[in-house]
């Protein structure tokens, strides 16, 4: 009888073990030293130039149920080239309200708007948006646009935790 137990807490401690790894940010690109709960949005049709890798994705993407612009799960984001080089990159981006969403980049924030890293545009003092969703503002809840967050939805709510470059 006392070997069913110790197996059992082995295998809970190699399910916790495992899971730490699976879920752990320690592959994380660097995160920077801000508070980044403010996530912008921009819309897809501020993308003009039907020439561009950018105007072909957003061909290709649908609008969902929030308004957020997405190319199969993913959801369309513009990050700065401290993250990415360009577009159709992949990312998992993990946040402190313990939710995590796939992004592909479908724009690439211009460097001359960022910080000297390339990571985040800076709203205020502390405050910089790292992560900018494309959206279709017809479709976004009127509290969205009046706030001006995609981080005002709960799925989307908290500070970037981690931030991993997908194959």
């Amino acid at each position: 009888m006392k070997k069913i137990p110790a197996l059992a807490a082995a295998l809970i401690t190699a399910v916790s073990f495992t899971s730490f790894f699976v879920y752990a940010d320690e592959d994380s690109l660097p995160l920077p030293d801000v508070d980044t709960d403010f996530k912008t949005y921009m819309d897809y049709r501020a993308i003009t130039d039907t020439d561009s890798v950018q105007y072909d994705m957003q061909l290709e993407a649908y609008t969902d149920g929030l308004g957020i612009r997405r190319i199969g799960k993913d959801v369309c984001v513009a990050l700065g080239t401290g993250y990415a080089d360009s577009c159709g990159e992949r990312f998992r981006i993990t946040l402190d309200s313990g939710n995590s969403f796939t992004a592909v980049v479908g724009d690439i924030k211009a460097d001359s708007h960022t910080d000297p890293t390339n990571r985040y545009v800076e709203l205020w003092e502390g405050q910089g948006d790292m992560v900018e969703f494309i959206v279709d503002t017809d479709e976004l809840d009127e509290e969205i646009r009046i706030m001006g967050s995609i981080g005002e939805y709960d799925k989307y709510s908290g500070n970037v935790t981690g931030i991993v470059k997908l194959e």
